[in-house]
């Protein structure tokens, strides 16, 4: 993952804005388990994670709206007093 983090250094420094490091839970059906890096630009997001064998995976995502995930976490939010903001 060191390797793929300096590979992607001009990404991550110059254009990328959101960027992190985050860990996924060791898990079996979990593709994020490990360490992960997260880079978005405009409405894309890709996150790319390590295989069991070292292999990298990468995850693409687009903007979306209305997802049932979303809606699960406005919820929870608003009902701890929090104010959510779309």
């Amino acid at each position: 993952m060191v390797q793929a983090r300096k590979a992607l250094d001009s990404l991550w420094k110059e254009e990328a804005q959101l960027k992190g490091r985050c860990w996924g839970p060791k898990g079996k059906d979990n593709p994020f388990s490990a360490t992960n890096i997260t880079i978005a630009i405009g409405t894309e997001l890709v996150s790319i994670s390590q295989t069991d064998d070292g292999q990298l995976r990468i995850h693409e995502f687009s903007k979306t709206e209305n997802t049932s995930l979303g809606e699960r976490v406005r919820k929870i939010l608003q009902e701890e007093g929090l104010v959510v903001e779309d």
